[in-house]
């Protein structure tokens, strides 16, 4: 039966076969392939590179190359569609235009057709009515910095960005949205990658796409809890449609540290200085003249040198990164995967750092309606630096020598310590922190797996699940370090050189492991629907999102081993060591929606929602309500404006107000907590536990309330833009502790106490245009911000209290140097007993003494922050020159500035005291030379050591060529393009004492910022 079917259905099978193979010659023979070429340009005649050209219905496709040319194989017949972001899309039809073909597109107002990231989604920025700001791989593309979080400073208003290191591997800056948003709990911003928790510093600037700032309540609310400090976004590349490219950059730098202090490194002078500072100090000289003579007159500068510590011990540094990325994508899947790697030599001794990037983004189009996709990111930072105290040590090792002495004795077998034994001082010596080392490992790995979902016209539902590792272990070894320091000079009929007993203990031979890790899985599901029924257009979305965190700490050390070779703990003596350990949790479930309103693209509405529960604050309130709304209104499409005003693209007013949380307050404040402690039972001592502190189970997240009012202007089909904003920012409810009697034996309750109002504006400009074959743009941001104490459980007089800023410097107002007795004299009585050439200090009063009542109340949070972005684009030469800027910031040079100290540790005086009060120099600037502890320039603490650290600086400078598309032919390169840049190039400001840039002023204990010179190529596959 079987066998009479099969031969039943043999024949059927070869018509079917025969059928197929003539469908298939007739079908080959219809669609007859044409080679279509050709260069797409703009309406300005410019070639238009990265332009699509595909054609409709299949996934055949490309895109043009840097001389906007093009090369595809088609149907005839076929419509080709050729578009690209900021012009309108063009329709051909294979072989009504020839073999070569000019396609000139025209130029959009791109401003208003711009697609931003926002929460959860994308909106056009034209129809945002919250307070979003932006920045694309374009702009941030010409920085040669080592992770994404250095690529933000300048370029968003009411972002502001503070790099306070330029240590290798550990360079995060500090993050601020709109200022300081708390002074009890976390000020810092929310940070998402591809919308799930992450870190900037982990993501290799190649690999950014684009970062957006959600600044207001408005576009911030539907994140809740976690947004009261602002939200950034950013969105790593895909793959855009074309052929499969495969994309290389090199980039090799030059680097070095941007400033050192400018100090007294000539050692006769130091040395003549000192004794004069020593005298007015009413202590005894410490050189004698013999010795200032043997300095002054030396011929052989191995034995009397002027050694200038940091020009020897600071170097040249080199840094090299390596990009690699594959791309391809088609009308149904998209795949790119890049490679990363850099390699940062250090500008001090030991300092080093390699850093591994990987990601990988992948999405397919399974169904018709049905996409899926995964995200992957790894991360590993390899750094080393010195043992010891790392970089404050290293820097005190460095400032604080004299010029006497170099680091080793001048027969070169010993290490120095003092020059001579009359030297009041300890010394520190470098070399005792670039024995041992410090090696820090940092893995981080996030991977998330999405799947969306079309269900309906209008209807979408997604799911995104996420999975986050990171890891960190370091591990300090410290070497044993020479126990003995010589006198540089010999002592008086010595003949030989004798120890210095002045230099600290010597550190240990040691080994300490330190090592965290951390572990948060993501969940979340949106549903969303979009509908436009006559001119009213809704859209609407629903989500739920869970999130948890488990981290863990585990540390040990011991001190004794058999040599210095052995580095691993089981080699050590148990004998003396410590271990240490523990771990906590948190988790977060949230309930958010958001519904949007447009009627003619005039008059927007939209309302956002999220419901948050967090596990971090008792049972009764770990379930919070933070609404927003916003409304916006295009005037500009009023037909009363719209026919008058021609050159008018866009004007909208909006405003938002609304609720925000923060939730970074710590881990469970409100439980008690319970520490090791004896007790005494009969005559015996027994181990418990013990309540260190008193709780309050009322304890809350932090709240914060934003009223937003913003104008958008765009003019001259794109010529100019303009967006302003004004912000009233207030945060309540901010932590405090509860101040208890001492004799209660406990630490106060946490509570919520305390708020702080933050108010400024921002303004960016921007300008865009053709001239010839000439294009440019122009960016200018500025922004402003006022902070100010609202409510405080336990304020501090002048510093923290209501009314000021947040912190404030509270001090005396120094008013010029006495030049006279007589002056002193007819002066308000200070209580130092001052001298001509000591600092005079303002009686505020008027009361004719100067006592505490006359302090007075400096912010050290900054006036402006503005920056200037130049781009201009000319045949193949493109130049970026970056300007970032601070006015109005101070700092206060306190014991980690000791410029402000001269000879404190023996650091020698700035270069300004050169120029300091003498009686025959009346210098109303400087006074007169002293030492660190002389009362009458420290008997005050004054605005004498109040610094002007605003500052100018050019922050990147990038200038590239691309090389024409006939030289490329050789090497099959789509493109090919070489540049130079610079980092830190310029810096102008009236500060001396060191990088003005830093957290509210800058600190001698930090490493150094970097200036870098750098140059390389980008090259297209």
């Amino acid at each position: 039966m079987l066998k009479e079917r099969f031969v039943f259905y043999q024949p059927g099978i070869k018509v079917f076969l025969i059928s197929f193979l003539l469908f298939l010659s007739f079908n080959v023979y219809a669609q007859e392939k044409v080679t279509i070429t050709g260069t797409v340009i703009s309406d300005t005649n410019e070639p238009l590179p990265g332009a699509s050209v595909k054609v409709t219905g299949e996934s055949t496709g490309t895109v043009t190359q840097a001389n906007g040319t093009f090369t595809l194989q088609v149907n005839k017949g076929a419509t080709i569609v050729f578009s690209i972001v900021g012009y309108e899309e063009k329709r051909i039809t294979a072989g009504s235009g020839g073999s070569k073909l000019t396609i000139q597109l025209s130029s959009r107002t791109s401003a208003l057709d711009e697609v931003t990231v926002v929460g959860y989604g994308t909106q056009r920025k034209v129809n945002l009515t919250g307070a979003v700001a932006s920045v694309s791989s374009k702009t941030l593309g010409t920085s040669s910095v080592p992770n994404a979080a250095n690529l933000l400073q300048g370029r968003i208003a009411g972002l502001e960005v503070v790099q306070p290191t330029g240590k290798p591997g550990n360079d995060n800056p500090l993050l601020r949205v709109r200022g300081m948003g708390s002074f009890g709990a976390s000020s810092a911003p929310l940070v998402l990658i591809d919308g799930v928790l992450g870190s900037l510093s982990n993501i290799a600037p190649s690999d950014v796409e684009s970062v957006t700032v959600l600044k207001d309540a408005a576009s911030a609310s539907i994140y809740g809890a976690r947004a009261a400090n602002g939200v950034i976004l950013l969105t790593t590349k895909r793959a855009n449609l074309g052929a499969a490219s495969l994309e290389y950059k090199l980039d090799i730098g030059v680097q070095q540290a941007t400033r050192t202090l400018d100090l007294i490194w000539n050692s006769a002078e130091y040395m003549t200085m000192y004794n004069a500072a020593r005298l007015r100090s009413g202590k005894t000289e410490v050189y004698t003249q013999a010795q200032i003579d043997a300095y002054a007159n030396a011929t052989d500068r191995i034995q009397y040198p002027n050694y200038n510590w940091p020009e020897h011990l600071f170097q040249t540094a080199m840094a090299y990164n390596h990009s690699l990325s594959f791309s391809k994508a088609t009308e149904t899947s998209k795949f790119r995967f890049s490679l990363n790697y850099s390699d940062q030599g250090g500008i001090l001794p030991v300092y080093a750092a390699k850093r591994y990037t990987a990601n990988l983004n992948y999405e397919n189009q399974v169904l018709k309606r049905v996409k899926v996709g995964t995200i992957i990111n790894f991360n590993n930072i390899s750094a080393i630096e010195p043992q010891g105290g790392g970089a404050v040590d290293q820097m005190r090792g460095i400032y604080n020598r004299t010029p006497l002495a170099m680091p080793f004795l001048p027969d070169g077998r010993k290490s120095s310590g003092r020059a001579y034994d009359s030297e009041a001082f300890s010394v520190w010596a470098p070399i005792t922190y670039t024995n041992g080392d410090n090696r820090m490992n940092t893995y981080s790995a996030k991977a998330q797996a999405y799947v969306i979902v079309d269900l309906l016209k209008g209807l979408q539902w997604e799911t995104k699940g996420a999975f986050g590792y990171d890891n960190y272990f370091s591990k300090l070894h410290t070497f044993s370090t020479p126990g003995e320091y010589y006198y540089y000079q010999k002592l008086p009929g010595a003949t030989d050189y004798a120890v210095d007993q002045s230099v600290g203990t010597p550190i240990t031979l040691g080994v300490y492991d330190y090592s965290t890790t951390s572990i948060t899985p993501t969940l979340y599901s949106t549903l969303k629907y979009n509908t436009k029924i006559g001119d009213h257009e809704i859209n609407a979305m629903a989500g739920y999102e869970q999130q948890s965190n488990n981290f863990r700490v585990l540390s040990g050390s011991r001190i004794t081993f058999p040599t210095a070779d052995l580095a691993e703990l089981n080699a050590g003596s148990p004998t003396g060591q410590n271990l240490g350990g523990t771990s906590t949790a948190w988790g977060l479930q949230s309930f958010f929606g958001r519904i949007g309103y447009d009627f003619r693209g005039k008059y927007l509405l939209e309302t956002n929602l999220r419901y948050d529960g967090t596990s971090r604050v008792y049972k009764d309130h770990r379930w919070g309500v933070f609404p927003a709304v916003s409304a916006g209104w295009r005037i500009s499409e009023e037909r009363f404006l719209k026919d008058r005003l021609s050159w008018l693209d866009n004007l909208k007013f909006r405003g938002s107000y609304g609720l925000l949380g923060n939730q970074e307050i710590g881990l469970y404040p409100y439980q008690d907590i319970f520490s090791n402690a004896n007790y005494s039972y009969g005559s015996s001592v027994s181990q418990g536990v013990a309540v260190t502190r008193m709780t309050d189970k009322n304890l809350h997240w932090e709240q914060t309330k934003i009223l937003d009012f913003g104008v958008d202007v765009n003019g001259f089909n794109g010529l100019i833009g303009v967006v302003f904003d004004w912000y009233k920012k207030d945060a309540f409810d901010i932590l405090a502790t509860l101040p208890v009697p001492g004799s209660l034996g406990l630490s106060g309750p946490t509570t919520n106490d305390g708020a702080v109002r933050n108010t400024g504006m921002e303004l960016a400009i921007t300008h865009s245009n053709n001239i010839r074959k000439l294009h440019y743009d122009v960016n200018f941001q500025i922004a402003s911000n006022k902070n100010k104490v609202m409510s405080i459980l336990t304020p501090t007089k002048g510093a923290i209290e209501v009314g000021l800023p947040y912190n404030s410097y509270y001090i005396y107002e120094w008013d010029g140097i006495f030049q006279s007795q007589e002056e002193i004299d007819k002066s308000p009585k200070q209580n130092n007993n001052p001298r001509p050439g000591d600092l005079k200090i303002k009686d505020q009063n008027g009361d004719g003494i100067v006592d505490a009542n006359d302090r007075k109340s400096y912010t050290r949070f900054p006036k402006y922050n503005y920056s200037l972005n130049l781009n201009f684009a000319w045949k193949g030469f493109s130049l970026a020159v970056f300007l970032q800027a601070v006015e109005g910031s101070t700092s206060f040079l306190n014991a980690g500035n000791w410029t402000s100290f001269p000879f404190r540790e023996g650091i020698p005086p700035s270069v300004e005291y050169r120029n300091a009060w003498t009686p025959e120099n009346h210098s109303n600037t400087m006074p007169a030379v002293h030492d660190f502890s002389y009362a009458g320039v420290y008997g005050y603490t004054s605005s004498f050591l109040l610094k002007n650290s605003s500052y100018i600086r050019l922050k990147n400078t990038y200038l590239s060529y691309a090389l024409p598309q006939r030289l490329l032919k050789p090497i099959k390169a789509k493109e090919l393009s070489v540049y130079v840049s610079g980092s830190n190039l310029l810096t102008f400001t009236k500060f001396k004492d060191g990088d003005p840039e830093g957290p509210e002023g800058a600190d001698l204990n930090q490493f150094p910022q970097l200036r870098s010179f750098n140059f390389g190529l980008n090259v297209k596959f």
